[in-house]
């Protein structure tokens, strides 16, 4: 079984933590139906990009100023699907496992967390997932939404900002940091690539064949076949058990 030994660890959210894929569809699929927009050829787009890029891109007479489309259509997931929302299998377990020391002479929790979230929702929807069914792990202190930069996946803002921040907290070097990045979709798998980080993917959003082909360095069904087997000031050692091949 592969292992990698990292510094820091980054999540996308919704597909990779929360599985919130349908409850996002249903929301998209009313807000098509109102307009006149095919759902299909929209979701072949709006897996991990930024909810203000689709709305611009299919729906550009819509007033979306202050995000308030973004607002309404995101917190319509929260409240209106919530019951087809939940985790993805370990990754509460793996989160909360990143937290604890391995170590015999300590075994607590660190002062800092080592991982951190960068996703293209925004705040309203991301938040509220710990808030609600994440509640026990809490939200992280590096928490990067769509809101907290210029440009979405596949660009890797994101990912290098959430890295950067870890890495001022931990007294890294951010440039030999050693990264890996979780992630359902393409364009995220892209991103992560982008910094020079290891990329898992997760195929609860897209086949295993989608994510190889955009770069994925292992891919998993689930966050079960990744466990943490050690972890100490100087690094975790990941196991990836059940590592599908292209």
């Amino acid at each position: 079984m592969p292992s990698i030994d990292v510094d820091i660890c980054l999540f996308d959210l919704d597909g990779t933590i929360v599985s919130t894929t349908v409850a996002a569809e249903s929301a998209w699929t009313v807000l098509c139906k109102e307009h006149g927009v095919d759902p299909q050829e929209l979701f072949k787009h709006s897996h991990g990009a930024r909810s203000s890029e689709i709305f611009a891109k299919f729906f550009p007479n819509l007033d979306n100023t202050d995000n308030k489309g973004v607002k309404k259509l995101e917190l319509s997931m929260a409240r209106d699907f919530l019951d087809s929302v939940g985790l993805i299998p370990g990754s509460s377990e793996l989160l909360l496992s990143l937290d604890k020391s391995t170590d015999e002479t300590s075994g607590l929790n660190f002062p800092e967390r080592k991982w951190a979230i960068v996703t293209s929702g925004s705040p309203y929807l991301a938040f509220s997932w710990f808030d609600t069914i994440l509640k026990h792990v809490g939200k992280p202190k590096v928490f990067i939404t769509g809101f907290d930069v210029v440009k979405g996946k596949p660009d890797p803002e994101g990912y290098a900002k959430a890295r950067d921040e870890l890495c001022e907290l931990w007294s890294l070097n951010p440039r030999q940091a050693r990264v890996v990045v979780f992630e359902d979709a393409p364009v995220g798998i892209k991103a992560g690539k982008k910094i020079g980080a290891t990329t898992i993917g997760i195929t609860s959003t897209y086949p295993k064949e989608v994510l190889f082909e955009a770069g994925a360095d292992y891919v998993v069904s689930d966050l079960t076949h990744v466990r943490v087997t050690e972890n100490t000031y100087k690094g975790v050692t990941l196991e990836i058990t059940g590592s599908l091949a292209l």
